[in-house]
């Protein structure tokens, strides 16, 4: 074995002089042998529907890689999206996160839409996302295409601030056996076994399995046990053909069974105004059928039929809830002329809850039904140099109606290594269940006439019924810049100007508090964001990420105080920074470094949901994780999280789960391929 000092004085510059010194190293993923100009060429599908080059998106578009997810020491999809600009994510406990993009940040962020191969996982019951519930086999995942914006015109409503589509592999990538064991601090453990092959000359596929236990962090107030252990447990199949006629159809499904432990606090019952505390069981079950069929037609035609059928089934002390989806997606692609393609199509969704009412929670039993089209004309104005995108998507719902939501790009190419682009976007968040039809008791105080004892009085979220969509109106402009064939910059500059943002209104109901929703806030956000690569040696790699955000939001006087909209300014970080690292120090040996930094927030913890807001300071993170490859078919990572702190609180729940410090975690991982 050789080390170099020229590498070794770089991976000083990295990691204090722990290492002193280094040598190249081969690898073998994809992504790790293509060179940067490459990797902005990588095709990407979130941004047109269909597959174009990143480097030929005019949108705000970040690639998470399978070989980044790999390198971070990530064990969960919602950590994984930390390396994407202008997002932010937050873990609240072991089982919940709070992930969203350009603001409006919470355990119920309602503004970033989510999709995993192009399934939607968004929750009717709030309009967000439970992230415990996405629990794939990272290794299964090709990429993640995560948009900053809107993108409401080919993905319909509710993708307000951005999308985030989780791509997993073809079934052909996956072929031979996996198997992964890991164990940690504080009991935590995972295992995964996958396994693939081809069923005959067209047809591959694949099942897996994966388990994980996290370990329980601790409580903010006493550090006492958080008692927050999440166990899922999912299993899953992907089949892929392509027979001859230039066709090719996707089957694929999952399974999941997940349990963990939780306090509820508040908890509130009818017998005392007085909150107290639960130790709860939470129980989410659910699964999902996808095919997929594509038709070449020849001459830049192309028909795709989409359907799926998801049900989902969360139960615990707050909330019992049960969805069944079924959704029909048709789109058709073609030439028209020499310099134009049309992008069409419409969409069918049908959506079933039931809902069982506890104490705290009233949700009605519904059947929702949404229909769709859409239309997206792109233009080459002048010949591979300047392109004009227009489209729109109508839906109609069962809460607002017809929405409509138009958008306008345009993408420049002045040289080769230069994309330059810029937009207009029209987007809408329709109303969640709750919203309109549902209650959700929030407090209890006894009431009093004088010093006369004549009560309860609750404190309620109430839903309206004329409560209506929230609207963005988005104004963006990029550049990508291939510097070198060692250094490539994107960079986004966004202002959003929102109208009918959600807030609640007091309205006094005999000894209650009902706190009506109502679309009584506007304002604005804005910022830039910046993503860089820099590959100085074939062993060395860096990736910066860094997001700057401003908002501003207005309530109506006539509808009660400024507190809240200051509150949800205050939810994001100003700053976010993020420096990844990679280095091979030996033939078989990699060392990775994360370090975030996240600036100031507030937040209001569901132990004073009442109160003012807290401060929470600015924090640093540092993950790293060593990674040994004695032969190809062999992994060894030894990787070490949250590594500056032991015990930090990122975000503060503003329901349900008090303040927690997310705990230095270390663990030992071995993944076996043959």
């Amino acid at each position: 074995m050789f080390f170099s000092k020229k590498k070794a004085t770089a991976a000083a510059l990295v990691c204090s002089g722990c290492f002193q010194a280094a040598v190249a190293a081969s690898e073998t993923n994809e992504y790790l042998e293509l060179d940067l100009s490459q990797l902005m060429n990588i095709t990407v599908t979130s941004v047109a529907k269909k597959e174009q080059r990143l480097s030929d998106a005019a949108a705000a578009v970040f690639v998470i890689t399978q070989e980044d997810i790999r390198r971070s020491g990530v064990t969960t999809i919602a950590d994984a999206l930390a390396m994407a600009p202008g997002i932010q994510v937050a873990k609240i406990s072991a089982s919940k996160w709070s992930v969203s993009s350009r603001g409006f940040a919470g355990y119920t962020s309602n503004k970033l839409l989510v999709l995993m191969d192009g399934r939607s996982v968004y929750s009717p019951a709030y309009s967000g996302v439970f992230w415990d519930a996405q629990n794939t086999l990272l290794e299964d995942i090709d990429r993640i295409e995560v948009i900053r914006g809107p993108g409401g015109t080919l993905w319909g409503a509710n993708a307000v601030n951005g999308v985030i589509n989780i791509i997993t592999k073809n079934a052909t990538e996956t072929k031979g056996t996996l198997v992964r064991a890991s164990a940690g601090n504080g009991g935590a453990m995972s295992t995964a076994a996958r396994y693939g092959g081809a069923l005959s000359d067209t047809i591959s596929g694949r099942l897996y399995l994966t388990y994980d236990r996290s370990m329980s962090n601790a409580l903010k107030e006493n550090g006492e046990d958080a008692n927050d252990t999440w166990k899922p447990l999912q299993t899953g199949f992907r089949l892929d053909g392509e027979p001859a006629g230039n066709k090719e159809w996707t089957l694929q499904g999952d399974l999941y069974d997940n349990g963990g432990d939780q306090w509820v606090f508040p908890h509130w019952t009818g017998d005392s105004p007085l909150p107290s505390i639960r130790d709860d069981a939470l129980d989410a079950k659910g699964g999902n059928l996808l095919g997929r069929w594509r038709q070449e037609l020849g001459n830049d035609r192309a028909l795709t039929f989409k359907a799926y059928y998801d049900f989902n089934k969360r139960s615990d002390a707050v909330f019992n809830l049960a969805f069944d989806t079924i959704d029909l997606d048709l789109q058709y692609e073609t030439a028209l002329g020499g310099r134009q393609n049309l992008t069409m199509g419409a969409g069918y969704r049908s959506i079933t809850g039931d809902f069982d009412e506890t104490f705290q929670v009233y949700l009605p039993d519904r059947s929702d039904e949404l229909h769709s089209a859409f239309l997206q004309d792109e233009i080459n104005l002048v010949a591979d140099r300047l392109w004009l995108t227009l489209g729109s998507k109508y839906e109609h719902n069962d809460y607002t109606g017809s929405e409509w939501q138009p958008s306008a790009r345009i993408l420049w190419k002045p040289a080769d290594r230069h994309s330059l682009w810029t937009s207009v976007a029209r987007a809408v968040r329709t109303p969640a269940i709750v919203e309109q039809h549902g209650r959700v008791l929030m407090g209890r105080y006894p009431a009093s006439l004088g010093t006369t004892p004549i009560g309860i009085g609750d404190i309620n979220f109430t839903g309206n019924p004329d409560f209506d969509s929230e609207i963005v109106t988005a104004y963006e402009a990029g550049h990508r810049w291939q510097a070198t064939d060692t250094l490539s910059f994107d960079l986004a500059l966004f202002y959003n100007d929102y109208d009918e943002i959600y807030t609640a209104q007091p309205v006094q109901s005999g000894l209650d508090i009902d706190s009506v929703f109502v679309n009584a806030q506007s304002g604005s956000g804005r910022g830039v964001e910046l993503a860089a690569d820099w590959k100085p040696r074939s062993w060395l790699s860096f990736a910066l990420a860094y997001s700057h955000l401003e908002m501003d939001l207005t309530t109506d006087a006539a509808v009660g105080s400024q507190a809240g909209s200051d509150w949800v300014t205050k939810a994001s970080p100003r700053h976010q920074v993020s420096l990844r690292s990679s280095i091979a120090l030996a033939e078989n040996w990699r060392l990775n470094l994360w370090l975030r930094h996240v600036d100031t927030i507030s937040g209001r913890n569901s132990t004073n949901l009442l109160g003012d807001s807290r401060l929470l300071d600015a924090y640093t993170l540092l993950d790293a994780n060593l990674i040994w490859t004695p032969f190809r078919e062999l992994e060894v990572m030894l990787a070490g999280q949250n590594l500056l702190d032991d015990g930090q609180v990122r975000y503060l729940s503003e329901y349900q789960t008090p303040a927690t410090e997310i705990e230095r975690g270390v663990y030992g991982k071995v993944t076996w391929r043959f």
